[in-house]
């Protein structure tokens, strides 16, 4: 995550964003840690195992938001419909993300160009 940099406005770039959404296999005291000490609200669910509870007032939970995450994973489940990029066939790194660009043109077109309108 040090890695990313945001578009924005001028001035020095932003490298993290406001929230992250993850789902459950995400939810992890560490990871709320690193969202505490660089400023990021996680929206993560809560897994239902019994733990321990932290001091201090318990944190909300977004369900709007989270919901958003929805559109994310349908976006990965389209990509993935090509056989090459699920099983990432390609070797280097440079050869994967143009066959993962390709995925995204071929999903655009077919929205766009589609025989049902």
């Amino acid at each position: 995550m040090e890695h990313v940099h945001l578009p924005g406005a001028k001035g020095r770039p932003r490298k993290r964003c406001r929230f992250i959404v993850a789902d459950k296999g995400y939810d992890s005291d560490p990871l709320r840690r690193y969202c505490d000490r660089h400023r990021m609200k996680p929206i993560i669910a809560r897994r239902k195992m019994k733990r321990k509870q932290r001091p201090g007032a318990p944190r909300g939970f977004d369900k709007p938001r989270y919901r958003d995450r929805n559109i994310i994973e349908r976006c990965f489940g389209w990509i993935k419909e090509l056989r090459r990029v699920c099983t990432r066939y390609d070797k280097l790194a440079s050869s994967f993300r143009a066959m993962v660009c390709l995925a995204c043109i071929d999903r655009c077109l077919r929205a766009d160009f589609s025989d049902k309108a």
